[in-house]
């Protein structure tokens, strides 16, 4: 259970702490957010657990502290955990290349250019792309929707992150695309960690989604950590929204496409998990105290 207390009694002062929630709903009031669920904790107790403004604002649903939310790339971190675990065990070495593992990235071109009729100009790696550079966003891959270049438009073309593709059909498609720098060479935020959950389905010999239940959720009490929400949670699942063009909320997917009432093909590990407040305080803690 969630431990919560009395803030003067880990050190801190109830005063300050309700600033956090007159803030939260100064930002609701002024229409910059539907709603927020804010939590803070000292000493592994809770002491300020609040919720305020709209999980729908259509519907008038008020927020709750149990909303589910889509985490996006807050899905990063339990990948990193996972994949790491198995390191733990010795089944790889942080040095070891990516394509020892992983077939589909096997001789990847780096990417120098574009000639004049818009052909991709490459050279071949200077060293293979190690899982250390992988895991740190320096292994030459990108995004394709947070940068514009050849190779990006090649990300985009490629329909890299489709809710219908496995993780190895994504790991295919990004086989076929030349590398955006030599590995090492530059941090840039890219799909690595979706190609790290690849990884641990090769190492483990299980699903990526299988693996974070029995290892991390399960162990841990995520009961609301998932790759969707079912049916009978559906009632909790916060809308997201975004801004239209005179800057007041629209309701809309963050992603054209994405459905988190269904269970994807897709089991992102850059950015598909949906969670709740307390289960996250819950992963954070477990890091925190390692």
């Amino acid at each position: 259970a969630l431990a919560m207390a009395a803030p003067e009694s880990v050190g801190m002062d109830s005063a300050r702490l309700d600033r956090i929630t007159q803030a939260m709903q100064g930002y609701v009031d002024e229409g910059l957010l539907a709603g927020v669920v804010t939590m803070a904790a000292r000493d592994n107790k809770i002491v300020h657990f609040e919720s305020v403004g709209y999980r729908d604002l259509e519907a008038q649903a008020m927020m709750s502290n149990d909303a589910l939310f889509r985490i996006y790339s807050m899905s990063k971190p339990i990948t990193g955990v996972a994949l790491m675990s198995l390191y733990e065990e010795g089944k790889f070495r942080l040095a070891d290349p990516v394509e020892k593992y992983l077939p589909e990235l096997k001789d990847l071109q780096v990417y120098v250019g574009t000639d004049d009729d818009g052909e991709l100009i490459t050279e071949p790696q200077n060293h293979k792309m190690t899982i250390r550079e992988l895991m740190s966003h320096t292994g030459g891959l990108s995004y394709g929707i947070f940068a514009q270049s050849g190779v990006d438009t090649k990300y985009v073309e490629a329909d890299l992150l489709n809710t219908n593709n496995t993780l190895q059909e994504f790991t295919t498609r990004l086989g076929k695309i030349p590398l955006k720098h030599q590995p090492g060479s530059t941090w840039e935020y890219s799909v690595s960690v979706d190609v790290q959950g690849y990884l641990v389905e090769k190492l483990s010999g299980q699903s990526f989604g299988s693996f974070l239940e029995e290892r991390i959720f399960e162990p841990l009490g995520m009961t609301d950590t998932d790759f969707h929400v079912p049916e009978e949670k559906a009632s909790r699942f916060a809308q997201v929204y975004g801004y239209d063009d005179m800057g007041k909320l629209e309701a809309g997917e963050g992603f054209p496409g994405a459905n988190f009432l269904i269970d994807p093909v897709f089991e992102s590990g850059g950015g598909g998990l949906v969670s709740s407040i307390d289960d996250y305080y819950v992963f954070c803690k477990m890091l925190l105290n390692k």
